[in-house]
């Protein structure tokens, strides 16, 4: 009894606290009339040779440009945008995925941390970021900044080159619709890299391969104003744009969308961020009391931020095919208006102009009608009216640069660590919308992983690193490592990685294979203020699993998810129906040779071994019945002996954990042995 009296006090007394804030808030001082002026940037004067130049004002160019000049360095900092911040302050992403260790500390400290400190929180006012930004900035004697150019151009081995599809950082709309296609230098290299992978792949003795010229950038050719170019060399050069403009035209490979793991024709969907006005501090706290009190896992609100709806907004029919909208993700402004990353516009390649052009063109067209809904059915937002859309799209995915290290599915789950650390991350594998027949999934939630300095070095080209979301990850990890706080991370140990790499006279491929330099790098982070203490976890508790082996190739692949929790069910009964859809996708995206691309159906019953080897007889073209199915695949020696005990000992009923074993066996099976043909020419019968 008097433990639930002093419970009965102490949630009164919260509950009042909670009642006095949401008063003097709700009574405060009004904010239409917050500041709006963005702080100026220093008049620079522009200089021929620079021994860093960094290329892109988003956060993370922002962060190398400063940790370089921090380290003594002469560092000029170029942008096509008349204000810093990029996708935060143009694209108007103005909520900050966090990334948190144990303990809820933040991983990412150093300049991270010291812009974070000076924001309104995880939600943040677009101008407080600029401001921030720029006084920074003005504050660094060896930093000079260059903004409002047209374009930026690398020059390599003494030649300038043109950018191929840029993105919106690196050159203004006028010139990018000059850029829309591939250089025959840039063809040529193409050609050249994947005849040299295609050798290196072979079975058959081969001569050995001599790699492509080495692609040294030696500065930056600036497009200004009346189509003047200005040329300006540069010891070592950092590409902070969001599509890493400049390391592919300076010859860097990469893949693009999620054409690693077999679907190239995929991307994450963009969005147009959008903001309304007429939501008053009432209507905020209405919007607040819904959210924390609803039952949705992943929803709520404070006073500057709010998550979720996702149930209110699947009712949502939109008018337009290729728009849809999510869960709603609000960010309150200084003006009292509030900004919304919610709009998903699907089939938009993010290089190509006219599909930005498009983009915005059909989310003009829908928002109306979103608006509407949002006013008949949202808490909070009856009398909210659109004001006005970002300057920029958020393009949350277009290349993936081959670094000498690309960080992979497993490197995140596992909560690996790498001696060459520079940042570290913790952010959930969050894979948006592709199109409108998938939703999104979220892959897995890691505890705390690191990036290794490799993945910020390019391939084939010197005297350049490449940093935020086009750094050398594979496109799942991708969907962890590409949120701001880690791209602002990986920025500051670029622009310290420059500094070390000139202070030493070393290439940047030669620091990287370097434990000293490697150290000396860490070091000078730790100096700085970034954490960079060793990783010390225990391994995730799937990985003990007899079938962990199966799970991570079909998570690679983006067949397996564990949600938030981690939950991937392996000794759960596995439906017919997730076999038969593994089946079809596995075959498709590992490329593999099959007879037949049967349609199969679920018959309600649990999967058994004798379905499943008569699902797999079928795509080999076969006839057979189950019984015969089983014989045939007993005669090829195709079961692992381990995996068939654990199917007889659940009484022949297929798991999860089995079917993903299952479908790797098979796929590698198909792979030695195309559509079934056996090594010896024969396909039994």
């Amino acid at each position: 009894m008097a433990r639930r009296k002093k419970w009965y006090w102490v949630l009164l007394s919260l509950s009042a606290t909670l009642l006095v804030t949401g008063l003097v808030w709700l009574f405060g001082p009004d904010c239409s009339s917050a500041n709006n002026t963005v702080t100026p940037l220093k008049n620079s004067e522009i200089k021929d040779a620079y021994e860093v130049v960094v290329v892109g004002g988003d956060p993370e160019g922002v962060a190398a440009a400063l940790a370089s000049a921090r380290n003594g360095k002469k560092t000029l900092l170029v942008d096509t945008r008349s204000a810093l911040g990029g996708l935060m302050t143009e694209g108007w992403l103005n909520s900050l995925d966090m990334n948190y260790g144990p303990g809820r500390v933040i991983l990412n400290k150093g300049i991270f941390q010291e812009f974070f400190d000076q924001i309104e929180g995880d939600s943040f006012d677009v101008i407080t970021a600029a401001n921030v930004f720029h006084q920074m900035v003005n504050n660094e004697a060896n930093l000079d900044v260059l903004m409002s150019a047209r374009a930026i151009y690398p020059i390599v081995n003494g030649q300038v080159k043109p950018l191929v599809f840029p993105g919106q950082s690196a050159a203004v709309d006028q010139v990018a619709a000059r850029s829309q296609g591939m250089p025959q230098d840039l063809l040529d290299i193409a050609a050249k890299q994947k005849e040299e992978k295609q050798k290196e792949s072979s079975d058959e003795d081969v001569e050995e391969v001599q790699p492509s010229e080495q692609q040294v950038v030696t500065g930056v050719a600036i497009e200004l104003e009346g189509s003047k170019t200005q040329n300006i060399a540069a010891g070592r050069v950092i590409d902070a744009t969001q599509d890493a403009d400049l390391a592919v035209a300076a010859g860097v490979p990469y893949t693009y969308g999620q054409e690693d793991y077999g679907r190239g024709d995929k991307l994450m969907a963009v969005t147009l961020v959008f903001k309304l006005d007429g939501i008053s501090k009432a209507d905020w706290l209405k919007m607040m009391l819904a959210l924390n009190t609803d039952k949705e896992p992943h929803s709520g609100a404070n006073f500057v931020s709010a998550w979720g709806f996702g149930t209110l907004m699947k009712g949502y029919q939109s008018k337009v095919p290729e728009v849809a909208m999510r869960g709603l993700n609000v960010g309150r402004q200084n003006d009292g208006t509030v900004l919304i990353n919610a709009l998903q516009i699907f089939s938009i390649d993010g290089l190509k102009l006219a599909d930005r052009q498009r983009a915005r063109e059909l989310a003009q067209r829908e928002l109306p009608h979103i608006v509407a809904y949002l006013n008949q059915h949202v808490p909070g937002f009856g009398s909210a009216f659109l004001a006005t859309t970002a300057p920029e799209l958020y393009v949350r995915e277009t290349r993936h640069i081959q670094g000498l290290y690309r960080l992979t599915v497993d490197d995140v789950l596992e909560n690996r660590d790498f001696s060459d650390r520079i940042a570290f991350g913790s952010y959930p594998i969050d894979i948006q919308a592709t199109d409108a027949a998938f939703k999104g999934n979220v892959i897995g939630v890691p505890i705390q992983y690191a990036i290794p300095f490799r993945c910020i070095v390019p391939q084939r080209v010197e005297n350049l690193l490449v940093v935020g979301r086009s750094a050398s990850f594979d496109s799942l990890p991708h969907g962890s490592a590409r949120v701001i706080p880690v791209g602002m991370a990986t920025g500051q140990a670029a622009g310290t990685a420059a500094a070390v790499s000139l202070d030493t006279n070393s290439t940047f491929q030669a620091m990287a294979n370097n434990t000293y330099l490697v150290g000396q790098l860490q070091q000078r982070l730790i100096n700085q203020g970034v954490t960079l203490k060793p990783i010390n976890l225990p391994a995730p508790k799937e990985t003990g699993h007899w079938a962990y082996e199966g799970l991570k190739f079909m998570r690679s692949y983006g067949m397996a998810a564990g949600g938030y929790n981690n939950d991937y069910h392996l000794d759960t009964k596995m439906p017919e129906a997730q076999f038969i859809n593994g089946l079809n996708w596995m075959t498709k995206l590992t490329g593999v040779t099959v007879k037949e691309r049967p349609v199969l159906y679920a018959e309600g019953n649990d999967l058994t071994l004798e379905d499943v080897c008569y699902m797999m007889s079928r795509y080999l073209g076969q006839q057979f019945t189950k019984e015969q199915a089983v014989e045939y695949f007993d005669q090829v020696g195709f079961w692992d002996p381990q995996l068939l005990e654990k199917i007889e000992q659940n009484n022949r009923v297929v798991t999860i954990g089995a079917g993903y074993m299952l479908l790797q066996d098979f796929t590698q099976w198909l792979a030695e042995n195309p559509g079934g043909e056996l090594s010896d020419g024969k396909l039994l019968h």
